[in-house]
């Protein structure tokens, strides 16, 4: 029978409470004090995947002065705040128990809990390492401002999408008024672009953040806001080419079937032999499936084939082939 280990940390005795998160979300004493222990635990917790195992028994240790069913309760309304995630998983570290996992989603990543330090020796070494990491990043993003003109995803086409009233629809919109309108949008309401994006792990999912920067929530949960010219740029000639993919985040964790693969990947852009295509169907067959692509140039549809000759495929061959095809 699987037990959960003794060797985790004792009682946490320092809680930092982010006030300004606190009333941004208009959470209760005992809802910030869930959430500065969740937020604390980021920095002891074993890892599974995105989420980190927390059993009743370790809040009880910590929180104490919280019942369980106002810890039940409260867990309840910061997931329904979109602030954490919670699910049971399995944490091969304490013989495959199945305990309670906790994620903190991005809108809970905003949390601040840093604290000033009571010597002043300390502060003032903190401000001066913070006055050279601050140098160091102007510096750099001097340098990606200069690369960023070069380029059709540049700090102005995103500036500008923000003051520009636009209701056209996604696909009849040219490159730089599509930046501007995926940015304005999605950078209000803190919700995913996209995932699948070729050259990113295809659970990667996109963000705008809140200085209307694309930013990244990777497979293992870590947040990061892209810098290199090359990848924001890639990121958004992929998304022009694939419209039909703004707002859809594919649950991968799903099993394959006919009509996941469907909903997953038709009007997706390939190329073979150097010419574009949309996927148009996909269709079961008796030993397998078999892709319908439409030409961009023509419009003609025909089989996705090797060598001239049809190709069967299984559910998980399609998909792999499928995302190796993307433009």
């Amino acid at each position: 029978m699987s037990k959960t280990p003794q060797n985790l940390p004792k009682r946490t005795r320092i809680l930092v409470k982010d006030i300004l998160f606190q009333e941004k979300y208009r959470l209760t004493h005992t809802q910030i004090d869930i959430m500065a222990y969740i937020i604390n635990a980021l920095t002891w917790a074993n890892k599974v995947g995105a989420f980190f195992p927390v059993t009743n028994k370790k809040f009880k240790q910590d929180l104490p002065q919280i019942s369980e069913k106002t810890l039940e309760e409260s867990l309840r309304a910061l997931k329904a705040m979109e602030l954490i995630e919670v699910q049971m998983i399995t944490v091969p570290k304490w013989n495959n128990a199945y305990v309670r996992g906790v994620c903190v989603l991005p809108k809970g990543l905003e949390y601040n809990a840093s604290y000033y330090q009571a010597k002043e020796q300390e502060i003032i070494d903190n401000l001066k390492e913070q006055m050279l990491t601050q140098k160091q990043e102007i510096n750099e993003l001097k340098k990606q401002l200069k690369d960023l003109e070069a380029t059709e995803t540049n700090t102005q086409i995103v500036e500008e999408a923000i003051e520009k009233e636009d209701a056209v629809q996604y696909d009849d919109l040219e490159f730089t008024s599509l930046v501007k309108s995926v940015t304005k949008e999605f950078g209000a309401i803190s919700e995913p672009i996209c995932n699948g994006v070729k050259g990113w792990k295809k659970e990667t999912q996109f963000y705008i953040n809140s200085y209307n920067k694309l930013t990244i929530l990777s497979p293992s949960g870590e947040v990061a806001q892209l810098k290199n010219p090359i990848e924001i740029g890639d990121f958004w000639k992929y998304l022009s080419k694939n419209r039909h993919q703004i707002g859809k985040v594919i649950d991968f964790t799903k099993k394959l079937d006919i009509d996941e693969l469907n909903k997953r990947y038709v009007k997706m852009e390939i190329v073979l032999k150097e010419k574009r295509f949309k996927v148009h169907k996909i269709e079961k067959l008796k030993h397998g499936v078999q892709v319908l692509i439409q030409s961009s140039d023509t419009n003609n549809i025909s089989v996705l084939s090797r060598a001239g000759e049809l190709t069967v495929f299984s559910f998980e061959a399609c998909e792999k082939t499928l995302l190796g095809l993307r433009s």
